[in-house]
Formats: structure tokens, C-alpha cells, sequence
């Protein structure tokens, strides 16, 4: 067998736990020996990289958001109208949930329950992280939402608290992302319509 270049065998890992978890969409479905079986490589190898399945399954997401979040930008204009750039972002999303159903529901309707394995201990959540409002601003997607949004008020939108807009837009979007790929019957033509319905006293005018 061919050596591989320096970087390839991580890289390569990363890619056969992606598709092995948009294959099967559930993680514990995802084992160590069905990854080293589609790279071709031993077990020590893998671990090499990766310590536990937990960092795999995090790196291989990391990948996917990344990827998601680069996609949504590039298919999203910016304009000098911040409530067009706006619902452009939402049918963004929508069409880029139904161009990759599988990656959708391993990202946003898979209970994946992972946090990142290598953050500090004081990143993690206390116990009264319930009680105060995360901050949407380094999410994946949702960032570029954020800033959509802040730029929205700076031009006089009444936008109000733009975290919180944010999370309200993305909770729609996220129902017709999902009705898309659970009943992909329904015309994507019509999902929009109905997305663009829900999301219309979100973003109201400037006032005159």
C-alpha cells in the first residue's frame, strides 16, 4: 500500500467517521473498528489522533459545522437591504437542508450530547448556565445570523436583542429544515412561502 502524505491518515479518518455517521445517523452506530475498516488502517493509528471516540465524533462534527457554515455564507448575498440579506440567510438554510439531508440530521436532529472534549474546565457549563443567555455569536451559522441581525439595527430595523432574534429565527428555520427532510414531499416552493410567512413580524420594517 502506498504511504500516505503527512496529515492524510487524520484527514482520512475524519472523512470515513462522517460518512459513517451520515450513513447510520446515530454515533453509537459508529465504532472505532468499522472506522479503521473503512480508512484501512490499525486501531494504535487511529488512537494516534484521536485518544477517544469522543474526540473523534467532535472533530468529525467540527468538520461538518465548519463546512455547513461556509456553504450558508457563500449562498447568502449581502446587499445594502439587511431584511432581504435576511430571509436570503433563511432560504439559504432551507435549501441547504434539503440539498444534504443526511449531514442535517447528523448536525441539528441527532442527539449527539457532545461537548468538546479538550475545553478548559472552566469553559464548561456551571450549574447556573441555564439561567443566563448563550451567546450565539461563535456558532457555526448562527454567527453570521448574529451579525446579519446587528447590522439590521444598525440601520434602524427594530431588531431588539439580536442573540435572542437570532435563536427565534433559527428555531423556525430549523421546523421547516426539518419538515423538509421528514416530508419531502412538500413542494420547496411552498416550504419557503411558509418560511418566509413565519419569519415576516421577526424582521419588520424600519419605522418611517
Amino acid at each position: 500500500m502506498a504511504r500516505r502524505p503527512p496529515g492524510q491518515l487524520r484527514a482520512d479518518i475524519v472523512q470515513a467517521t462522517t460518512a459513517l455517521l451520515r450513513e447510520r445517523l446515530d454515533p453509537d452506530q459508529v465504532s472505532i473498528s468499522a472506522v479503521v475498516s473503512a480508512v484501512g488502517c490499525t486501531p494504535p493509528a487511529l488512537y494516534y489522533y484521536f485518544p477517544t471516540k469522543e474526540h473523534l465524533l467532535w472533530e468529525a462534527c467540527r468538520a461538518q459545522y465548519a463546512e455547513f457554515s461556509a456553504d450558508l455564507q457563500a449562498m447568502t448575498p449581502t446587499t445594502d437591504d439587511p431584511r432581504a440579506d435576511l430571509k436570503a440567510r433563511g432560504a439559504a438554510y432551507l435549501r441547504w437542508a434539503r440539498e444534504h439531508p443526511a449531514a442535517y440530521r447528523v448536525l441539528f436532529m441527532t442527539p449527539l450530547d457532545l461537548t468538546d472534549p479538550d475545553a478548559p474546565e472552566s469553559e464548561a457549563a456551571g450549574p447556573d448556565a441555564a439561567e443566563g443567555a448563550p451567546d450565539f455569536h461563535e456558532v457555526p451559522g448562527l454567527g453570521d445570523l448574529v451579525r446579519d441581525l446587528e447590522r439590521a439595527a444598525a440601520a434602524g430595523y427594530p431588531v431588539g436583542d439580536a442573540n435572542l432574534a437570532a435563536f427565534s429565527l433559527w428555531a423556525i428555520v430549523h421546523g421547516f429544515a426539518s419538515l423538509s427532510i421528514t416530508e419531502p414531499d412538500i413542494p420547496a416552493a411552498f416550504l419557503e412561502a411558509g418560511l418566509a410567512r413565519a419569519t415576516q413580524g421577526l424582521i419588520p420594517p424600519p419605522p418611517a
